[in-house]
């Protein structure tokens, strides 16, 4: 974990933060409870669909379950589209709230890196060959990198999950202007 002795050195990093702190959007993001908890609640909800299909794509390619991507399933996969851009806007909503909390702590870009890694997966198997790894109902007419794929999806999303919890209780920064 950063220790924001760390940030106090250098203190650009820190007061750039601090700054954002004070703009008006995030006071009103962090103080207004309806703000706050609307932007959580969306992300936590566009998260859970979002993850929830790549799971389903997941197992599906691991041969848990039977292939998901035949006419019936395809408009989940538009949809799941528009709750990544939901989690795109609600978490920047929550990051201008509490730029410094978000920023100082490397759990938060772990979770980054599992949820950019995660949705290029999906982006890949939805564009190109991929499609015809999962529209494959029979689990040995698949290729060989399906279950490998698949394996990569549930630690990617088990990861982001997993991360977006901890986030909360693993800052050591909450608020840089607390520091000047």
């Amino acid at each position: 974990m950063l220790h924001c002795g760390k940030y106090l050195e250098g203190g650009s990093d820190l007061h750039t933060l601090a700054r954002l702190e004070e703009t008006g959007l995030s006071i009103m993001l962090r103080e207004s409870g309806l703000a706050f908890f609307s932007s959580l609640t969306l992300h936590s909800l566009a998260m859970a669909f979002v993850v929830g299909i790549n799971l389903a794509l997941a197992f599906s390619l691991l041969g848990v379950i039977p292939s998901l991507l035949h006419s019936r399933f395809r408009p989940f996969l538009s949809f799941h589209w528009w709750a990544v851009g939901l989690i795109f806007l609600s978490g920047v909503a929550l990051l201008i709230a509490y730029p410094a909390k978000a920023l100082t702590n490397p759990v938060f870009y772990l979770k980054f890196f599992a949820l950019s890694v995660g949705l290029l997966i999906t982006w890949r198997l939805q564009r190109s060959k991929g499609m015809k790894i999962l529209e494959s109902s029979a689990v040995g007419a698949r290729p060989g990198n399906a279950k490998s794929i698949g394996a990569a999806m549930l630690l990617c999303w088990m990861t982001t999950i997993g991360a977006g919890r901890f986030l909360a209780y693993t800052h050591s920064v909450l608020l840089a202007s607390r520091f000047f």
